[in-house]
């Protein structure tokens, strides 16, 4: 999607706003603001400055040939990604540092070679109103031939609506422990980042593929081989992930992997595709790494599975369902959107209702009998104490039905709170056990500020 629009900017861009950077930083271009930015440097030379820079060592060289300069005044406070990915077909590479003029030596906060082909992208830390002095120029020995782009905008973090977490992207080619010091050091709605952590299928293929709009590429992930790990060994056992949760799922590229190749692969990533392989802990054709917040932290509990409480006639539901109506199944409780008490953005939303039924959503203080549930009707009452109703929602023609208002304000949430939240709907005619009504499992929630 952001390629297209790159494309019809491109098209459609007047002369009047198109800038083409200066071959001295002494007199960069002046830019600000998140867009699309155009540069030529097919009349450029190779200034002396940023030449030299620890960070821009890609491919045994420093270099970046043919450099024009920006001065850019950023308008927002956050990560800031500047990327000539769908801009140019040539062999960019794209440098950053603080402040206005001319850099210092070993001043670069951010610089990039190939991240998608040959094409760069840098991120780094902006602050509103703050300049910073872009470099974009070329990989030695690449002799530019036509003007090119490219675009700066916010990275910011995307919410799986799945599970409500977030995740970010971070372009940039560091080793695995790095990457995971730097994602252990960001927060989001107050939580603490780590690298990205799977627990299905689902999530995986949700971070490879939708939430950049295409295959994310070679990238690493919070997956590593615990050497001291009582199930270690090579090249199979050991391997956890960074928050401490078990490797219940894997999605290594088979058959090859993981192969320890060279005795030091210890650390897992995409590759190729979107399958798993383990890397030694720099190897840089990980060029990217994922970041995830756990801002959902919610817990299903109280199914009608026959695992706990029974139902009240046998009527069983599946995994994860409440007790099963008259459909044959039990209705299933989700909770979307994050955990913030300030964002106010969570959803509740059911599945497997009695097609144009109504149901209550509701809050309870506590889990009922320690969560598992009590009969209720032909279900299970799971959330009680201090009970708030929430919301009437009339299920769709599929069976389904979500909250549209502030569940926040009308449960009277603060942060630290631990709430439960269910659904009581109607099942007018095929009800199994006669009662007409039944209920979904429970959810529930701590909430941030």
């Amino acid at each position: 999607m952001r390629a297209l629009s790159i494309v019809a900017l491109l098209c459609f861009a007047s002369p009047a706003v198109a800038f083409q950077g200066s071959d001295s930083c002494s007199t960069a271009q002046a830019i600000a603001g998140s867009g699309l930015f155009t540069f030529d440097a097919t009349s450029a030379t190779t200034g002396a400055e940023g030449q030299n820079e620890a960070l821009c060592y890609a491919f045994g060289s420093s270099t970046i040939d043919f450099d024009v300069w920006y001065e850019w005044t950023s308008d927002f406070t956050g990560t800031a990604i500047v990327t000539s990915c769908a801009g140019t077909s040539e062999d960019t590479k794209i440098a950053a540092y603080p402040g206005g003029g001319c850099p210092a030596p070993n001043a670069a906060i951010a610089c990039n070679d190939d991240t998608c082909n040959y094409q760069s992208t840098i991120n780094f830390d902006a602050v509103a109103g703050s300049s910073y002095m872009l470099q974009v120029g070329y990989f030695p020995g690449t002799t530019p031939s036509s003007p090119g782009s490219f675009e700066i905008y916010e990275n910011q973090p995307v919410q799986n609506p799945a599970n409500g977490h977030y995740y970010l992207v971070v372009r940039e080619t560091v080793s695995w422990d790095v990457a995971r010091a730097t994602a252990e050091s960001m927060t989001f709605q107050g939580i603490q980042g780590h690298l990205v952590t799977f627990s299905d299928l689902a999530e995986d293929q949700w971070v490879y593929y939708t939430m950049t709009g295409g295959p994310l590429g070679n990238a690493w992930i919070g997956l590593y081989q615990d050497m001291t790990d009582p199930n270690y060994s090579e090249p199979a056992g050991g391997w956890v992930w960074v928050d401490g949760t078990p490797l219940t799922y894997s999605n290594w590229y088979t058959p090859t992997e993981p192969n320890n190749g060279g005795g030091l692969e210890h650390y897992g990533g995409y590759w190729p595709g979107d399958q798993w392989n383990d890397y030694q802990i720099a190897d840089g054709t990980a060029s990217a790494y994922v970041v995830e917040f756990d801002t959902s932290s919610s817990t299903a509990f109280c199914f009608g599975d026959g695992a706990s409480t029974l139902c009240p006639c046998g009527n069983t539901g599946g995994a994860g369902q409440g007790c099963a109506n008259g459909t044959g199944s039990g209705a299933m409780l989700v909770a979307t959107g994050s955990s913030s008490v300030a964002l106010a953005d969570m959803t509740l939303s059911a599945s497997g209702l009695i097609p144009s039924q109504p149901g209550l959503y509701f809050q309870g203080n506590n889990a009922i009998s320690s969560g598992a549930g009590i009969q209720f009707g032909d279900g299970l009452r799971c959330a009680g104490g201090g009970v708030v109703r929430l919301q009437v929602r009339f299920a769709s023609g599929t069976g389904t039905s979500a909250t549209t208002a502030d569940l926040i304000s009308l449960g009277g949430v603060v942060p630290g709170d631990t709430k439960r939240y269910q659904l009581w709907y109607r099942d007018p005619v095929l009800s199994p056990c006669g009662s007409l009504f039944n209920l979904t499992n429970g959810i529930e929630r701590t909430f941030q500020p």
